[in-house]
């Protein structure tokens, strides 16, 4: 029975994702504005950023550098002057999530090639919709698009440096452009994942990645040019100005923004205060001991914690998901003397590298804001690296193992609904 079930999941993968993210998007449509009845916070923002690219002069405002501006050029095509505010809101947050399904659906069917056993991809694909993706995609925020795009630049790094040709490098820097015009933290991942790329793959394989990472550099560079000249002529020659980088994090409170960088015009030009009174890396580390740093990370480790071990939060179903397949890899592995195959991979290791990256970088951002939507980018990398170990140990044939896989995988999907039904939906 289960044999027939597989080979039908084989047969029409392609069609049970459309399906899918067909559901996924009903589903969406018809609760996003219960659960999101109001616009609030974030959402003000890119409904103002929106409103003031449709009144620049030929439609040219790269945005306040908090945010990145091509979610809100995306937005500027389905805003409506003619209706209320309320009607653009949800029209907007339609925009949204289908630009999110359409991604999703790109994604997926990039990633189809990967997995041999198609039952464990599609569920791999179910989790992404119903945990990170549907997140905030009731939202008007742009991480739904970013959390995908995020996990896209991961596989392309890896594409290309299998076979780094022209074609590679340069789908490479477009990506990398692509997810920094999404958001601020895509350029940091970017550049440091190329740096490693280049040290790895020289010491480890003999490898010059440098050549081909120019081609990636300059098609970067090229699409983002107007970008980074902007930032140049309005924000005191810094070519990658952002305020969450260049000063929020530095800070120790909200108030201290608010009243500070924030008060002196730091998202129209360079802010208006003297230097010294500027939050820095330089400034902190003068004012700060080890202690506080200390204090600090262990404050955003802890929200992180709760983030990600309590019920009633969405992140237990990250933490749910990853540990029991985990656990579940470890025991085929050990059952069927098969551990030598679980050798970690470039794309294990950007993406280890990558979450805790982003795991320590919230952490510290904590005195500012704390909230999980700073550290869901993690989950579908995870995912991903996760599900294509458990489909790697599952080549290796063996007594049970796609039964035990189908009572696993029923079992945590069960959960995650059942437990998304009490704690999380509204």
């Amino acid at each position: 029975m289960l044999n027939k079930f597989h080979k039908f999941v084989e047969k029409y993968t392609v069609s049970i994702l459309l399906i899918e993210i067909f559901i996924f998007f009903i589903f969406t449509y018809l609760v996003m504005n219960e659960i999101s009845p109001i616009k609030k916070y974030d959402e003000n923002a890119y409904l103002m950023h929106v409103r003031s690219i449709l009144a620049a002069d030929n439609y040219w405002y790269l945005g306040d550098r908090n945010r990145m501006p091509l979610f809100n050029y995306y937005l500027s095509f389905f805003y409506d002057s003619n209706l209320l505010e309320f009607e653009n809101y949800y029209n907007l947050k339609t925009a949204n999530l289908i630009l999110t399904c359409l991604l999703a659906l790109l994604f997926f069917l990039k990633l189809n090639k990967r997995f041999q056993n198609k039952f464990i991809f599609i569920n791999l694909s179910f989790l992404i919709l119903v945990i990170p993706t549907f997140a905030l995609v009731h939202q008007l925020l742009v991480e739904s698009i970013f959390f995908i795009g995020f996990s896209l630049l991961l596989i392309y790094f890896e594409q290309f440096f299998n076979n780094p040709t022209t074609k590679n490098s340069i789908k490479l820097g477009l990506a990398g452009a692509i997810v920094y015009f999404l958001k601020y933290t895509g350029l940091t991942v970017f550049f440091a994942i190329s740096l490693f790329t280049i040290i790895f793959g020289f010491v480890f394989y003999k490898r010059n990645y440098l050549k081909k990472f120019l081609i990636v550099f300059f098609t970067f560079f090229l699409v983002v040019s107007p970008y980074l000249f902007e930032n140049y002529q309005k924000f005191n020659k810094h070519i990658f100005y952002n305020v969450n980088s260049e000063f929020y994090i530095w800070a120790d409170s909200w108030d201290e923004i608010v009243e500070g960088v924030r008060a002196n015009n730091d998202r129209v030009g360079w802010p208006t205060m003297e230097e010294s009174e500027l939050p820095s890396f330089s400034k902190y580390v003068s004012e700060h001991t080890l202690s506080d740093a200390f204090d600090r990370f262990i404050f955003g480790f802890k929200s992180i914690g709760i983030d990600y071990f309590s019920l009633d939060k969405l992140g237990s179903h990250v933490s749910i998901v990853s540990i029991s397949t985990i656990i579940l890899i470890i025991y085929f592995a050990i059952r069927d003397k098969t551990i030598h195959i679980l050798k970690p991979n470039y794309l294990d290791i950007i993406t280890i590298l990558t979450v805790g990256f982003i795991l320590v970088s919230s952490a510290f951002y904590s005195y500012i804001s704390t909230g999980l939507r700073y550290t869901l980018p993690i989950t579908i990398p995870i995912f991903l690296i996760v599900f294509l170990k458990l489909d790697k140990i599952c080549s290796v044939k063996s007594s049970n193992k796609l039964q035990i896989i189908f009572i696993y995988l029923f079992g945590v999907n069960s959960l995650i609904l059942i437990n998304s039904y009490i704690n999380l939906l509204p």
